[in-house]
């Protein structure tokens, strides 16, 4: 799925460390190499990610605070894919977002889905 995008950067975080907490106004996205995490708001558990999948989109794509706090399951290992990038595939590469906004759709309907 994520052949196309690329990553400069690789980072780690043990088990229990928040990687991203809501409301920040940090803008990567991450791909999960090794692991997995949670993501919640507040305390209402949303998903559970592991190897291959993808969080932080929102952000990265639409450049907005973050929707969601996510925490390490275990030890993790993610790539990272820089702000920037998001407009140079929206530039140059935009079939390339292609999946990952098939991804943000269908994690807004199953969070739509929670609050009926």
């Amino acid at each position: 799925m994520m052949n196309e995008i690329k990553s400069s950067k690789v980072l780690y975080y043990k088990t229990g460390q928040t990687i991203i907490e809501r409301g920040e106004h940090t803008y990567e996205a991450y791909i999960i190499e090794k692991g997995s995490v949670e993501v919640r708001i507040n305390d209402k558990l949303l998903a559970i990610l592991k190897e291959h999948e993808i969080f932080g989109e929102i952000g990265w794509l639409g450049h907005i605070p973050r929707t969601a706090t996510v925490t390490a399951l275990e030890d993790v290992t993610l790539m990272v894919l820089k702000e920037e990038q998001a407009k140079l595939y929206m530039q140059h590469n935009p079939s390339a977002l292609i999946p990952i906004l098939k991804i943000v759709v269908e994690r807004m309907s199953e969070m739509l889905k929670n609050f009926k």
